[in-house]
């Protein structure tokens, strides 16, 4: 069985890891394609709802290249109406449908072009094999085909995962301006190496999504989430308790600025989402404040402690935090809300 798994781009070796170790069998990716290929005899389809790395999952059926000219679009229909015999397995005539397509480059056709091609296929191959025109529901399909377009790569699959990303985890009930996605969250927890029994902090939390993740990830570690803004904090509460990970994690208003008074070399894992400068505004404020966090988590940390931050300012931050003496583990870019920032990895 071939699957396809959508993730942020940036992570996908961490997916890919994960998918390994969760689900066996052998796996590929390129970097920065926000895709991960897996091969394996067989999958149990709950296990894929248990992987925290991965937005959509898929059946793969299909792929192939096409070129960005509408013309193109004619060998392509050629190529799905041989290719697409056994579509009746998976939609039948007491099946609805829908078909849900994602094309990311320069193309003179759209999106709505490949839907529609796709979907006239689809219903003709089930009409031949079974008699019947299925039904097409655009809004509660019973089955969604995704098809993928990314520059001249053409992906179609069958969705394991419904219409919902699964880095939609259910637990906000709380939705901070400015969220980091849980799966993002579930990498910076990953790259800073975080395990049970050891103190992981995030000062600048927001709605939780980290301390959260940390919850859901370890049994017994000691979880701390901080955040000036009280509003934000009684939100991240929330968000634990939706999560059932409440009892598991420390919540409380506090100063990043001054983490060292509570914690002095007392921290492993220092895991956070700071405010990006694009989005803070003045440059000079936000430099103030990611220069008086580093000094205070290196104040906080352990000898051989972690920082993992994710933002844009990592210029600054890494000629900041080696003025302190930090030594820099990792640094990757990945995507994050139309921006690509950098996870960024210190070592006291």
């Amino acid at each position: 069985m071939e699957l396809l798994y959508t993730v942020n781009p940036g992570i996908e070796d961490i997916a890919s890891e994960e998918i390994r170790a969760e689900l066996g069998g052998v796996t590929s990716f390129e970097k920065m394609s926000g895709h991960v290929y897996h091969v394996v005899d067989n999958v149990s389809f709950e296990a894929i709802y248990r992987l925290r790395s991965i937005n959509r999952a898929f059946i793969l059926l299909f792929k192939s290249r096409v070129g960005p000219r509408t013309n193109d679009l004619v060998k392509l229909r050629e190529e799905l109406v041989s290719s697409l015999e056994t579509i009746h397995y998976y939609i039948t005539p007491h099946t609805s449908f829908a078909v849900d397509t994602e094309r990311l480059g320069s193309h003179e056709y759209t999106s709505m072009d490949i839907s529609r091609i796709v979907g006239e296929i689809i219903i003709r191959k089930v009409e031949e094999k079974t008699g019947v025109k299925p039904v097409v529901n655009l809004r509660t399909p019973h089955i969604i085909i995704h098809v993928f377009v990314r520059d001249e790569n053409f992906f179609l699959g069958v969705s394991l995962t419904g219409s919902r990303s699964l880095h939609r985890r259910g637990y906000r009930i709380y939705d901070h301006p400015a969220a980091l996605k849980p799966t993002l969250a579930y990498a910076m927890l990953t790259l800073s190496g975080t395990r049970d029994k050891q103190v992981i902090v995030d000062p600048m939390c927001g709605g939780g999504t980290i301390p959260i993740e940390a919850g859901l990830l370890h049994e017994e570690a000691l979880i701390y989430g901080y955040d000036r803004n009280p509003k934000h904090v009684r939100g991240a509460k929330l968000n634990a308790y939706a999560s059932g990970v409440y009892g598991k994690v420390v919540f409380g208003v506090w100063d990043a600025r001054r983490l060292h008074v509570i914690f002095d070399e007392q921290v492993d894992h220092i895991v956070s989402n700071p405010p990006y400068g694009i989005r803070y505004g003045d440059p000079v404020v936000i430099r103030k404040l990611y220069r008086d966090f580093l000094g205070s988590a290196y104040k906080s940390l352990k000898p051989g402690g972690r920082l993992t931050i994710i933002t844009t300012e990592y210029n600054y931050v890494l000629k900041k935090a080696g003025d302190i003496g930090f030594r820099v583990i990792h640094k990757r870019t990945v995507q994050h809300g139309g921006l690509y920032p950098k996870i960024v990895v210190l070592e006291k």
